[in-house]
């Protein structure tokens, strides 16, 4: 149990500052409150959004961290709607239930639908792939639990716009988290031809904005320090109304870094290949062959690139060393510290010898090619169902007497064709 010891005043004047402390479990701590906080209306205006609320910090360097962090910064929600950013919910895993077609039905043979190939074959048979929290991390669509259900487009007559924002790259973020996780806020791109579900707010007015915004967006919301501005002030869920009033660092100078960062991050198979182009057009400047996906593949070199993005928005924020090294260590858990404390520290100290521009330069090897802010594409052509499911192959697609595609495996053949009208 938590509990509230609260004391208020009447006063003409009202309160401009109080006397606080958290996590308390000695009740005679309030006998000698060694070690009180001291909240001012002005900090609580800044770090408790619109009601006000108080965050609760466990020690001085966390203070001080908060107070660096949310001075001189503007807030989440409002830098989204800067760069023409929103989220919605999509699908309720409950009460849209009697959309979802269940994966094994269609690939039997244990197909993973997030892989590129099978997807483009999916869309033919008129699939989105549901996407759910535990199916992607911080920069990829791939994490550990594979989709479970999909969506037949069938089936969202009355949603059409779920159908046309599915012909885009679009971010999402995992609403389902915990401070006492690895991590707490999970940005991720995932690819055209899906849906989410309720766990997975996602980006609904994708024609709005350039993706190179969105690349920025992503590299920012997963870097350690807006994961610690977050979780101070997260229970159970990482809710809109949390991500909104996080404090989002002036960034003015390093938007190309941050974009191509996030770009070589998230490019990991020919999915994203029309992304890349856009992003880079022709331009390869990395080791491997032309067009290898992942761009990025050993760990190692991705966090030698995660950590050089880390180290540029901790700048940003304006922390001190000693600061930044707080908050790297915050992440630190019982089965051990933090593992990428230190090759963070390296970036930052390299970062601070040899200077902004040139540490940008040596971490983005195409710091040349300025960011694209023309709004997007549509990758695909998706139709409404009735006029033609997809606009490329698969007119011919077999369907039950209700019009919905059959399930069938990769080579076009019908899997229990009885299966879906026995259901309905």
């Amino acid at each position: 149990f938590k509990f509230a010891n609260v004391v208020a005043r009447k006063s003409e004047a009202g309160t401009q500052a109080f006397r606080c402390r958290f996590y308390l479990h000695d009740d005679e701590w309030l006998f000698q409150q060694v070690g009180a906080f001291t909240y001012t209306r002005e900090f609580v205006e800044k770090t408790g959004g619109a009601y006000l609320s108080f965050i609760e910090l466990r020690s001085p360097e966390d203070l001080a961290i908060a107070e660096t962090c949310f001075s001189n910064t503007v807030p989440f929600g409002e830098y989204c709607n800067q760069h023409g950013i929103q989220f919605g919910r999509q699908l309720d895993m409950t009460n849209d239930a009697w959309r979802f077609t269940p994966v094994r039905d269609v690939l039997p043979n244990g197909e993973d639908p997030r892989d590129p190939v099978v997807t483009r074959w999916l869309l033919e048979q008129g699939y989105l792939v549901l996407h759910e929290g535990k199916t992607f991390w911080q920069y990829t669509d791939q994490w550990e639990d594979r989709p479970s259900y999909l969506v037949s487009m069938s089936k969202l007559i009355d949603k059409p716009h779920w159908i046309d924002v599915a012909r885009f790259y679009r971010f999402t973020y995992r609403a389902i988290a915990s401070a006492t996780n690895e991590r707490t806020v999970i940005f991720a791109l995932l690819p055209h031809g899906v849906a989410t579900g309720h766990s997975a707010p996602i980006e609904n007015a994708v024609a709005a904005r350039p993706l190179g915004a969105a690349m920025v967006t992503i590299a920012l919301a997963n870097s350690f320090v807006f994961d610690w501005a977050n979780r101070i002030r997260v229970g159970s869920n990482v809710t809109q109304y949390i991500l909104n009033s996080s404090p989002g660092p002036a960034i003015d100078g390093v938007e190309v870094f941050l974009a191509h960062s996030a770009l070589r991050l998230t490019c990991n198979h020919v999915g994203y290949a029309p992304l890349w182009q856009e992003q880079l057009g022709n331009a390869w400047r990395e080791p491997t062959p032309k067009h290898t996906w992942p761009v990025l593949e050993p760990e190692a070199e991705r966090w030698d690139v995660r950590a050089a993005i880390d180290a540029v928005v901790a700048q940003a924020y304006g922390l001190n060393r000693d600061q930044y090294e707080h908050v790297l260590h915050s992440f630190d858990r019982a089965s051990g510290p933090n593992p990428y404390t230190g090759i963070c520290l390296e970036k930052w100290d390299e970062l601070h010898r040899i200077g902004l521009d040139a540490f940008t330069r040596k971490y983005d090897p195409y710091h040349d090619i300025p960011l694209v802010e023309t709004l997007p594409k549509p990758v695909i052509d998706l139709k409404l169902p009735g006029e033609q499911d997809v606009a490329e192959p698969g007119a011919d697609v077999p369907r039950d007497l209700f019009g919905d595609p059959l399930p069938t495996n990769l080579f076009g053949e019908v899997i229990h064709p009885d299966t879906k009208k026995k259901r309905r």
